[in-house]
């Protein structure tokens, strides 16, 4: 349900902004992120932090990582692609927006709009599988999310799972968007 509900609120915001004369300012979808993680971090205060906690948001994040990096490495054997320009794209984690803008700054607008496609799609898999992948394994929703576990799939990962691991999600989230532009960065570096 929670899944329909997100993308019918994406259908009707594109038929809204597309027919009708309703312009929203720049600022105002980073001011509701901005609430959302608020109220997220209120939320965390309550938690009492533990060793075995952290120790597995880092264990998430490594996964992510080597999850998303293996999958690269897989592609580039098919692709025309050099490895350091999948490894670019993959490192945007979903993070589409920072990593297509950071990608056609430093190489080209091509592969930002690859970059861009790439983490748009992983987004979307991300909302059509956790009410899935919900039921075998929390933390594979949270790696799958990337970057957007802490924003756009906090809601469905809340939804279909549990405090704990919407705490996770958060963390995970967090951490991975700081790596962005490290990582992306690193690999346009080889070029």
């Amino acid at each position: 349900m929670m899944v329909l509900l997100l993308l019918s609120s994406v259908v009707a915001g594109v038929f809204a902004g597309r027919w009708t004369s309703l312009r929203l300012p720049d600022w105002s979808v980073n001011a509701v992120l901005y609430v959302i993680v608020f109220l997220v971090g209120v939320d965390l205060s309550k938690e009492k932090v533990r060793f075995d906690v952290i120790k597995k948001v880092l264990l998430s994040v490594a996964a992510t990582v080597l999850g998303t990096y293996s999958g690269a490495l897989v592609l580039s054997f098919f692709s025309p692609m050099k490895r350091f320009e999948l490894l670019a794209v993959a490192s945007g984690f979903g993070w589409y927006s920072l990593s297509a803008i950071i990608i056609s700054n430093l190489h080209s607008a091509q592969l930002g709009a690859i970059a861009f496609f790439s983490n748009v799609m992983r987004e979307l898999y991300a909302i059509v599988l956790t009410p899935i992948l919900s039921r075998y394994s929390k933390t594979a929703v949270v790696s799958i999310a990337g970057a957007t576990s802490m924003d756009t799939l906090l809601g469905p990962i809340s939804h279909y799972t549990d405090r704990e691991t919407s705490l996770l999600a958060f963390a995970h989230g967090f951490i991975v968007t700081m790596l962005v532009p490290v990582l992306v960065n690193t690999f346009l570096a080889f070029r």
